[in-house]
């Protein structure tokens, strides 16, 4: 048991969490819709809170500007290998500095630690 609480700490076995979004493109002024799914990892962990933001990146000097965000406080136990999704919506502002975005993931379990997750697709913006 010891070396199990030891391998989480280091990060071995913790949950595994993926954005996924219901489309790849939107326009300015239009709403992000995804899921955030979890699946559990080696032991059940209590997730404390988590947060998602919108996030406006420039790759040409890497600046990343939160243009939208949504926290959740809240208390839930994940289970050994179960499955959970998370729903959750972002408004894209009208004016926005660049062309891509992607939605960025930190979840807050039970011993402080924070697991981070990126959504992999880039949304475009159409003009």
């Amino acid at each position: 048991m010891m070396l199990l609480k030891y391998a989480i700490k280091m990060g071995i076995g913790l949950i595994k969490a993926k954005i996924v979004f219901e489309n790849d493109a939107f326009e300015s002024g239009n709403i992000v819709e995804g899921r955030l799914e979890l699946e559990g990892g080696m032991v059940p962990l209590k997730v404390k809170r988590y947060d998602i933001d919108l996030v406006d990146f420039n790759t040409s000097n890497t600046k990343e500007n939160i243009i939208n965000s949504h926290s959740v406080i809240c208390s839930f136990v994940l289970n050994t290998n179960e499955k959970k999704e998370v729903p959750f919506r972002l408004e894209i502002p009208k004016q926005i500095g660049s062309n891509k975005c992607m939605a960025v993931a930190r979840i807050l379990l039970e011993n402080d630690q924070v697991l981070t997750a990126e959504g992999l697709l880039q949304i475009t913006i159409k003009e």
